[in-house]
């Protein structure tokens, strides 16, 4: 990779605390709704620490979800996606696509668990409606103040 896309990568994943997830529906339509960013560390510190504990590539994205979400039905049927972080402000963004994985795991979820996520899933981390999707990326597409960053990941 190169070190410019890493730089840029590395900074657009620990920023925003949001970033934009497209899923494809029934009828074969991008999908995009708004998700927390887990690797935002201002946002979201102890589930930066639990990821990157968990896995060592730096650049796979995990996104809670509801189990009965329509991004999970979309996701059973087609599991490709793609993933957009940016600082509109400094000119930045980054796309990542890739197969997301509807994830069984209970004992990532159970360490990844965020209290103030009790208002999502009311039964805490084993609620059937709590999961967690991981998104590790094939492609990575980002811009800089108008400088394109193309970059294949196997």
């Amino acid at each position: 990779m190169k070190e410019e896309t890493k730089k840029l990568l590395d900074e657009l994943l620990l920023k925003p605390n949001a970033g934009f997830l497209a899923t494809v529906d029934e009828n074969g339509v991008p999908s995009i709704r708004s998700v927390y960013n887990l690797r935002c560390k201002e946002s979201f510190p102890y589930s930066v620490k639990v990821i990157n504990e968990y896995d060592s590539y730096p650049y796979t994205i995990y996104i809670s979800t509801n189990t009965s979400s329509v991004k999970i039905k979309h996701i059973r049927k087609n599991p490709n996606v793609a993933i957009y972080f940016s600082l509109p402000k400094e000119i930045k963004g980054i796309m990542l696509q890739g197969k997301a994985e509807i994830m069984e795991d209970m004992e990532f979820k159970k360490a990844i668990w965020e209290d103030d996520w009790a208002q999502f899933y009311p039964k805490g981390p084993t609620d059937p409606d709590f999961t967690m999707l991981k998104i590790k990326p094939t492609l990575l597409r980002g811009w800089y103040k108008g400088h394109h960053h193309h970059e294949f990941e196997d």
